[in-house]
């Protein structure tokens, strides 16, 4: 599909107050600080061995980090991740229970809840923070926390979001050589800031072209089950980048529900644009088949379909190039709609009306 949005240098830094673009260009120099600051924070830490579960706390920003080390570490790691989006305490946590409480802001209502929950029960805990009432809780109880680069929004700190979690399991056993995988995505993802970044605003650029495509429609989401965590990414990047509804669901799941839905109403079929996140060196046979099947009975209904294939010689940098990639099409979204893509202003107002 060809489009006419155009976008150059002036526009981007009149547009881009907040320097979203800069921020995702240095993801892979994000990943290489969070290693150093994680490492410096865990340096004498000892935790118990006699651990049975993980459970990460967080909202937005904050929580995907372990939405996607569990998706990273999905049929390897031999305890259960969750990742807890609520003010209570899920009823399994336990003594064997791991929580790490992840809030950039350290302010997050919702998960100060479940943390002092968490502290009555006398649960492990460790948390990920850049300061706030978590910080200055957690220092209260000689509890150790990982820092963060401040100053920016907690989805632009994604790396500080992941990285320390991925360390932590490392040292607890769960997982070993994630140092040295972590400094190989860091490099990857320099190398894709060349393919994806601004110095290239043309059809060539695959997140340019995607960003002309979706901006006139409304994007649907779909990816496998164990890359769930790339298509919540993909969503929450659109939104709140772009300031742009998206959808998502998984596979096999939709195939089970959703699906039917795609019938009616028949006149609005034209205004979504169907976006199928793959990765053959990850996805189960039947779930490959799936999405042929599913392309074809979509296209059938006159829908627009998408698919985008991961990339890279290990599922980390699979992973990870897909969610580059959600990041430049959501900037080049925003830019095209010459709006601010730092900026939350729906969010900020339910804060305000919250207090």
């Amino acid at each position: 599909m060809s489009f006419t949005y155009k976008i150059g240098s002036a526009d981007i830094q009149r547009i881009d107050q907040g320097d979203m673009t800069g921020h995702i260009s240095k993801m892979g120099d994000h990943i290489r600080e969070s290693i150093a600051l994680t490492s410096s924070a865990l340096d004498g830490v000892k935790f118990t061995t006699d651990i049975s579960s993980i459970a990460v706390l967080g909202m937005g920003g904050s929580a995907i980090g372990g939405d996607f080390i569990r998706s990273y570490l999905a049929g390897s790691l031999k305890v259960p991740i969750f990742v807890n989006r609520y003010y209570d305490l899920p009823t399994f946590a336990d003594s064997k229970t791991l929580v790490i409480a992840s809030s950039y802001s350290g302010n997050t209502e919702e998960t100060l809840s479940a943390f002092e929950q968490a502290v009555e029960k006398k649960l492990p805990l460790i948390c990920i923070s850049t300061g706030g009432k978590l910080s200055e809780r957690a220092k209260q109880l000689g509890l150790k926390v990982i820092p963060q680069r401040a100053g920016m929004q907690p989805r632009a700190a994604f790396a500080y979001s992941f990285v320390p979690i991925l360390l932590i399991l490392e040292k607890l056993g769960l997982t070993s050589g994630e140092a040295q995988n972590l400094e190989q995505a860091a490099t990857f993802l320099d190398s894709l800031v060349e393919r994806y970044g601004t110095a290239h605003f043309d059809n060539n650029n695959l997140a340019y072209r995607l960003a002309g495509e979706l901006i006139h429609r409304i994007p649907v989401i779909y990816s496998a089950s164990d890359y769930d965590a790339v298509g919540l990414r993909w969503r929450g990047q659109i939104q709140e980048n772009a300031k742009h509804v998206a959808f998502g669901n998984v596979v096999p799941e939709m195939n089970h529900n959703e699906l039917n839905g795609w019938a009616h109403p028949a006149d609005m079929v034209q205004h979504f644009s169907v976006l199928f996140l793959r990765s053959g060196a990850d996805e189960h046979p039947r779930v490959a088949k799936r999405f042929a099947v599913m392309k074809e009975i979509l296209m059938g209904k006159q829908a627009d379909v998408t698919e985008v294939v991961a990339e890279g010689p290990n599922r980390l940098e699979r992973l990870l190039s897909l969610v580059s990639l959600a990041d430049w099409t959501s900037l080049y979204m925003a830019l095209f709609a010459g709006i601010d893509p730092t900026t939350i202003p729906s969010i900020d107002l339910l804060k305000e009306k919250l207090k």
